[in-house]
């Protein structure tokens, strides 16, 4: 899809509560494609997110790292232990880790980003 295209449909999809008609269009099957199969659309849509958010998303080594530190993350800032969503964390120490969802703060330090490779530095 078409950057230009791909804005269009999230300004008219992105952050609304949509209808049934409206989830089961052409237009938005098509939206959703593009945010999960088009890199460009994905970066695109998740640069706008974290802008927007005020997320300091440039000391991260990817956009799909900023983009699921950020998720993990409360109103407050502060990290969602109880939260079966949150599948990475970034401890003030400069420590990344995975959460095992055991009903504590048990996690899984790891030393590279899963996503792009690169060395996760402390």
């Amino acid at each position: 899809m078409e950057l230009e295209r791909f804005k269009e449909l999230h300004t008219r999809f992105f952050g609304k509560e949509l209808s049934e008609e409206e989830l089961q269009s052409e237009d938005y099957e098509a939206y959703s494609d593009a945010i999960h199969g088009d890199e460009a659309c994905y970066n695109w849509a998740t640069l706008e997110k974290l802008k927007n958010k005020g997320f300091d998303y440039q000391n991260y080594c990817c956009l799909m790292m900023a983009d699921k530190v950020y998720e993990s993350l409360d109103e407050e800032g502060e990290i969602r232990y109880d939260d079966p969503e949150v599948i990475i964390n970034k401890w003030d120490e400069g420590f990344y880790g995975i959460p095992v969802h055991n009903g504590g703060a048990t996690m899984v330090v790891i030393n590279y980003c899963p996503w792009c490779g690169s060395e996760l530095s402390k």
